[in-house]
């Protein structure tokens, strides 16, 4: 029968705007829904009751990628693919993972293409994840140094990261610096990206200022945020001890994570002695509905509160890993039944041998290479890089908090001040 008016069974629709349909279909993308949870989410997020020949519609006149339509090239994804799986050193992803993560970046590719490039490119790894398959085990080698800043290891802890937290775009990324003689913690701190090399470029430079010198070599891991820190140390290096030769001492050193020990091994302490107890104050604002990740301030306002608690806290972990007793090990070459603080200053007297490899940078030449570096398209200005929230936000929350009489804010209150600024905030936004 004829329909001139193109109603049927599922009733007059009010569609949503293209823009909101497309942010919840890739949402929905992100999410691994099938057809019948994509229809539902649609349903409860904006009111739309369609069908799945609806869907496919709507899906290809937005260009949402599926497995069956992906909307991009086969070679493109197939580059995207094989780059992931080569860069999983440690071979410990499955196909399933894989596919998992492509698809959070839109890339969408059937399982057993995945599995086929898989065994192309790590055949290796499916033999490794066998259930019952020996584990591959690191070998322990004793540290060797000469002395306090023959070698400062650097890397970043993600523990309380976004992916750890589970708090929307909340993430805390820690990065530390710490000398490989003596075990002392140089530098640890917070900051918005841990993973960036610019910033970290700035991170390095204030280091560097903070002792008025560099190491004879830094070694990080071989993530991307090592490269302005290897370009600084190298030309610092370069500049303040030539005589130094860099075939026997390297400059810069990066290692894959797993062999970067020094720094590693730190996180293991930092997370039982501070980090745990940090994770789990903080998850009480999401266990006690404090913390709405839809409010946009919240964001603001819990960095406007905890990143302050967080460096004190991570400054007193410093001090008392600084200042506490290293267990004996009779066959360590480096000082051990030591406190690192007493090793980092005084090294002869924990080993008569030891050698203060500490190279003075003059601090116009660090002004210098500061310029440089901010002159730099690629980074720029450091205060850029440690904004936790925009400066209205700032002046806006000093001012609630004033009108509040200021009250205390420590790990037992923090939530309880959050939850009393929370509304006087919203009401200014």
């Amino acid at each position: 029968m004829p329909n001139p008016a193109g109603n049927n069974q599922w009733g007059e629709k009010n569609y949503p705007p293209d823009d909101d349909l497309r942010e919840a279909l890739l949402k929905c993308v992100k999410l691994k829904y099938s057809r019948k949870e994509k229809l539902a989410f649609l349903e409860s997020e904006l009111n739309l009751k369609i069908g799945e020949t609806k869907l496919r519609d709507i899906e290809d006149r937005l260009e949402i990628p599926t497995i069956r339509k992906p909307r991009l090239p086969k070679q493109i994804i197939r580059e995207a693919a094989s780059d992931m799986i080569k860069k999983d050193l440690t071979r410990s992803n499955g196909p399933n993972a894989f596919k998992s993560m492509l698809q959070d970046e839109y890339v969408m590719i059937p399982r057993d293409d995945v599995r086929e490039l898989m065994h192309t490119i790590a055949p290796e790894g499916f033999e490794e994840r066998r259930p019952g398959a020996p584990r591959k085990e690191i070998p322990r080698v004793g540290l060797v140094s000469l002395g306090p800043f023959h070698e400062i290891s650097a890397d970043g802890h993600e523990k309380l990261n976004s992916q750890a937290l589970q708090m929307g775009d909340i993430s805390l990324p820690i990065y530390a610096y710490r000398d490989k003689w003596s075990g002392y913690i140089l530098k640890i701190i917070v900051i918005p990206d841990a993973r960036k090399a610019a910033p970290l470029a700035h991170v390095y430079l204030d280091l560097v200022r903070e002792y008025s010198g560099i190491p004879i070599q830094l070694t990080t891991d071989k993530g991307s945020e090592r490269v302005w820190q290897h370009a600084i140390q190298d030309t610092l290096r370069r500049f303040a001890a030539p005589n130094i030769s860099r075939n026997v001492y390297p400059t810069a050193v990066a290692l894959k994570s797993v062999h970067n020990t020094v720094i590693e091994s730190l996180w293991r302490w930092v997370h039982r002695k501070t980090g745990k107890n940090l994770k789990d104050v903080i998850a009480q604002g999401q266990i006690q509905h404090i913390f709405q990740p839809h409010q946009g301030f919240h964001s603001y306002l819990f960095y406007w509160i905890f990143v302050p608690l967080i460096e004190d806290a991570l400054d007193k972990f410093k001090t008392y890993w600084n200042h506490h007793r290293v267990r004996i090990q009779h066959d360590k070459h480096n000082p051990s039944g030591h406190v690192p603080a007493d090793a980092f200053q005084f090294p002869k007297k924990h080993n008569p041998n030891a050698i203060n490899c500490f190279i003075r940078v003059p601090e116009d030449v660090q002004a210098k290479i500061r310029q440089i570096i901010e002159d730099d398209p690629e980074v720029g200005p450091r205060d850029q890089y440690f904004l936790w929230y925009p400066e209205q936000f700032r002046l806006i929350a000093e001012s609630v908090y004033s009108g509040l009489g200021k009250p205390k804010i420590d790990m037992d209150s923090a939530w309880a001040v959050f939850k009393a600024m929370s509304p006087h905030i919203a009401s200014r936004m």
